[in-house]
């Protein structure tokens, strides 16, 4: 893969938001507080919807963000919005909002309405329908104890669908609004998340091989962890990288004892295994 195919691969995910895009929204009254018991920890996840898989560069793999997570505290995550110009930011940005209690409630309902809660539908595709290179959609609740994994292939491409795969996309498309979804009242105003830590991979490049300008910046010590001990996955705390980091930009290389290293960084988040195989 040349550097600008590996860079631009980076800044592709979030176009697949675009997979879920039509859906209905539930139409049950999410006003009722159920009393669901949800996780309340601020590293505890009450919901995460992400896209996993699919015909993507590892790297794209390594560095996918959730769509959107909630945090037992009420914290949700969702990305924040970038151009498409190149060069683009090194680190996805995120943007954060709080939930007031009542608001995961009221959430928690529609997921139960949508059979998401207690059930673990059969999300196969319908007999001859075949889709290749496509991601999974992965919803994952936890409610009242349990953690129930929501998987399905396609979910958006498939036509015609099936009635737990139309619930499951539903409830995807209702969540890209919150403040629609839940109400301006239990939905607090976005901003920009300042994660604590960071997740890498570093992978050596030949300058010779470099076809795009390139601006190369030296890697710090001071950091506590080496480039070349982060061929597979290294974590490295946010303040020790926020001046080296400060305006980072897909073209940038990392120089360490006379070697250039390409990253693939992204933030850790609540629920994350720093270092945990990726999909």
């Amino acid at each position: 893969m040349n550097r600008r195919s590996f860079l631009i691969a980076l800044v592709g995910t979030p176009a697949l938001a675009a997979l879920a895009s039509c859906g209905k929204q539930s139409t049950a009254d999410p006003g009722a507080d159920t009393g669901y018991t949800l996780p309340t920890g601020p590293d505890e996840v009450f919901l995460r919807i992400a896209y996993e898989g699919g015909f993507v560069a590892p790297e794209t793999i390594f560095v996918r963000i959730p769509n959107l997570l909630i945090a037992g505290d009420g914290h949700a995550f969702s990305p924040a919005a970038i151009t498409m110009e190149w060069p683009g930011p090194l680190i996805m940005p995120m943007t954060v909002s709080t939930i007031t209690p009542e608001g995961l409630q009221r959430l928690a309902k529609l997921a139960d309405d949508a059979r998401l809660v207690g059930f673990t539908p059969d999300y196969t595709l319908p007999d001859g329908i075949g889709i290749a290179d496509a991601p999974d959609t992965v919803v994952t609740l936890t409610v009242n104890g349990a953690t129930i994994e929501h998987r399905a292939y396609a979910l958006g491409l498939d036509e015609p669908s099936t009635p737990e795969r139309n619930r499951l996309r539903a409830f995807v498309d209702s969540t890209a609004n919150l403040i629609t979804l839940l109400g301006a009242q239990h939905v607090g105003e976005a901003s920009g998340y300042e994660p604590t830590a960071y997740r890498f991979r570093a992978t050596v490049v030949d300058p010779a091989q470099l076809s795009e300008p390139v601006v190369t910046v030296d890697w710090s010590a001071s950091t506590g962890v080496a480039l070349a001990d982060a061929s597979e996955c290294a974590t490295v705390e946010a303040a020790k990288v926020a001046t080296l980091l400060d305006g980072a930009k897909q073209n940038w290389v990392f120089r360490e004892n006379e070697l250039l290293y390409q990253l693939a960084i992204t933030m850790v988040l609540p629920g994350d295994d720093a270092c945990a195989a990726t999909t």
